[in-house]
């Protein structure tokens, strides 16, 4: 089965990707949020003048470029998050909660701009870190799996959790939907007034 491409056939590889998310476990809205490849090369991260869902978000590359801007719509009966390229006005693709939970895992879709329906779904175990995003239903593209902390981690006051992206799959696509969740999980955590230091972090 092809895959789209849809931010850039640049962010495509014919193998098998693994990366490692970071993030400040109180700075995270301050854009201490890091995606990095098995060298640790950063390939994306927040741009820290932005606050995380407050106004525009930009998830740029390692060279500071923009990628992707994300913005959660103000008015709808879903959570919803408006993904454009770059810093544009250009909609590539909206995140939307479909309001199914099944214990402690949630179902969110994703579609793409111009689409006439969904193509992607997002479940898991969001506050777990476990998740899985899939394609047309039965395809698994992309897989979140929780780290436990290290020293180091503890140390730093970073939290970690790894994405394994499979061959020819867009990852600044997969980094955008994760971003997402991300700031879906936070803002979830904000309402609850548990802030970043909750134990619903630990597994």
């Amino acid at each position: 089965m092809e895959f789209p491409t849809i931010v850039s056939p640049q962010y495509c590889s014919p193998e098998h990707v693994k990366l490692s998310v970071a993030k400040h476990l109180v700075d995270f809205n301050h854009g201490n949020f890091v995606i990095t490849d098995s060298n640790g090369t950063t390939l994306f991260k927040l741009d820290h003048k932005k606050v995380m869902l407050r106004e525009l978000t930009v998830l740029r590359d390692g060279g500071d470029c923009p990628v992707v801007s994300i913005h959660k719509k103000a008015i709808s009966l879903h959570d919803t998050y408006q993904v454009y390229r770059g810093e544009s006005h250009q909609e590539l693709f909206t995140v939307k909660d479909k309001h199914m939970r099944d214990g402690n895992e949630e179902t969110y879709e994703v579609q793409l701009e111009g689409a006439p329906e969904p193509q992607f779904e997002v479940k898991g175990d969001f506050v777990r870190r476990n998740y899985q995003i899939i394609f047309d239903g039965t395809t698994i593209v992309a897989e979140v799996a929780k780290k436990h902390f290290s020293i180091t981690s503890f140390l730093t006051g970073k939290n970690k959790y790894g994405v394994t992206i499979n061959p020819n799959v867009d990852q600044a696509f997969i980094a955008a939907v994760v971003t997402v969740m991300e700031a879906i999980h936070n803002e979830g955590k904000e309402k609850d007034g548990k802030g970043d230091k909750s134990s619903s972090d630990s597994d």
